[in-house]
């Protein structure tokens, strides 16, 4: 360690990612674990309580934390080092974040604050599935094996073969076995909770947060609403009929011929509303008692779900890690999602060729909330006014044209002039390749 990173960490004093201890202690090991189920954290030996540099006389000091270390399990990823400052001997422990749940006795510690805490029995399943080392779609459950639907089944089937080309094989049982929707434990068969969520026709007789509640608000401090409705039924349904409602409800502002057919463009990109729905009921946190909310404002959308993303996974990297992959699976097999790890590029695309529609990811311990606005277009940007000028000097002109012009990308292009479209400002004649621009000033 530095010199000047040592004076940082000794500035910035103890907190949820830094430790003081004056000496060696056995119990150094709970904040090791703490650390390790956070988000890493460095301890410091040889420093008080304030801050101030006391020293360590502790000889064969990591051999010492070696040996304590092998109290943790599983075996947590530490660097150590020794250093003097001021001929006072100062042992740096830096402890990773790690994507496992760490105990010590069959204990497990989080850091909060200055503090390292034990985790509650629930605490620890809750945590376990934020870690995505439980999936709560492969427990099996107590509901009767007559709760999962056979036309649901069925349905599924025929829709797997023509959408992905994949026979079922066996008997239905082998199948619902083969499919883990449901388990046979000790001699009974039981529905897995994947099973219920997606195959029973009432899943929320037995996964009572397995819902979505919808409220359109009238004005942005919520005081009063336009419309208030819950979604149940099997999950994959009710994508379906959240969809229904947004196809229903939500304002055309536009639209665009594709082929020969007129597509419409809503205030919002449908395409990104739906994956956002989809991920929020398959990639959520069922442990968690919560259920998805969505909420419609006069310039946004919000959709929240219990969950953050899994240990590793960014908005800016997104892979493939599901917190229930079955229920993903399913929703492959049935043609709902086409790539893994593909959904956040396609809110981000979608919403980047729309004209007016905004996408903000907003990450919290325990939940993710996706933010749509609706921008203002109160006045031409820089880059509106360097499209309509282009095609004040050209005249009538492709995309193509326009971009070599203007020096912008194709895709920006088309996005400006689908909103300049929108509030007249730009006409557009044509279709495919024969589609031309022009500026509706002139």
């Amino acid at each position: 360690m530095k010199m000047e990173e040592l004076i940082a960490i000794l500035r910035k004093g103890e907190s949820e990612k830094i430790e003081f201890k004056s000496n060696f202690v056995k119990d150094i090991t709970k904040g090791i674990c703490a650390f390790s189920n956070m988000d890493g954290g460095d301890i410091l030996l040889g420093i008080g309580d304030n801050g101030k540099i006391i020293g360590t006389k502790t000889e064969n000091m990591t051999q010492k934390v070696s040996d304590v270390l092998a109290a943790i399990h599983p075996y947590p990823k530490v660097k150590m080092e020794e250093f003097e400052v001021e001929n006072k001997k100062i042992f740096h422990i830096k402890v990773s974040a790690s994507d496992n749940l760490h105990s010590v006795g069959n204990i497990v510690y989080i850091r909060i604050g200055r503090n390292n805490r034990p985790l509650t029995t629930q605490e620890v399943i809750e945590k376990a599935a934020e870690s995505a080392i439980v999936f709560f779609d492969e427990l099996p459950s107590d509901a009767p094996i007559n709760a999962i639907s056979m036309s649901l089944v069925n349905e599924y089937l025929e829709k797997r073969r023509a959408v992905r080309g994949v026979k079922g094989m066996g008997s239905i049982e082998e199948n619902l076995a083969a499919l883990k929707i449901t388990k046979n434990i000790y001699g009974n068969i039981r529905p897995t909770r994947g099973g219920l969520l997606f195959f029973s026709d009432n899943p929320q007789e037995y996964v009572p947060n397995a819902r979505a509640r919808l409220v359109w608000f009238e004005d942005e401090e919520m005081r009063r609403y336009i419309d208030s409705k819950e979604f149940i039924g099997p999950i994959w349904k009710m994508v379906d009929d959240i969809e229904d409602y947004f196809l229903k409800n939500l304002r055309v502002v536009g639209g665009d011929m594709v082929g020969w057919k007129r597509k419409e463009i809503r205030e919002y990109p449908l395409e990104a509303l739906r994956e956002t729905v989809i991920n929020s009921l398959i990639h959520r946190n069922y442990f968690d008692s919560s259920d998805v909310q969505i909420f419609i404002f006069p310039t946004s959308i919000r959709i929240k779900n219990p969950g953050n993303f899994p240990p590793g996974i960014t908005v800016e990297a997104p892979e493939h890690k599901p917190r229930n992959p079955q229920l993903a699976q399913y929703m492959y097999d049935m043609g709902y999602i086409e790539k893994y790890g593909s959904g956040i590029n396609k809110i981000k695309k979608a919403c980047s060729m729309h004209p007016f529609a905004e996408v903000e990811f907003l990450l919290k311990p325990y939940r993710t909330e996706v933010v749509f606005r609706k921008e203002k277009k109160l006045e031409f940007t820089e880059t509106d006014q360097r499209i309509l000028d282009a095609l004040t000097g050209i005249g009538f002109a492709t995309s193509t044209e326009i971009s070599k012009v203007t020096g912008l990308s194709k895709v920006a292009v088309v996005k400006h002039l689908n909103a300049l479209i929108l509030i007249g400002a730009v006409e557009k004649v044509g279709k495919g390749r024969a589609t031309r621009y022009s500026n509706a000033a002139e």
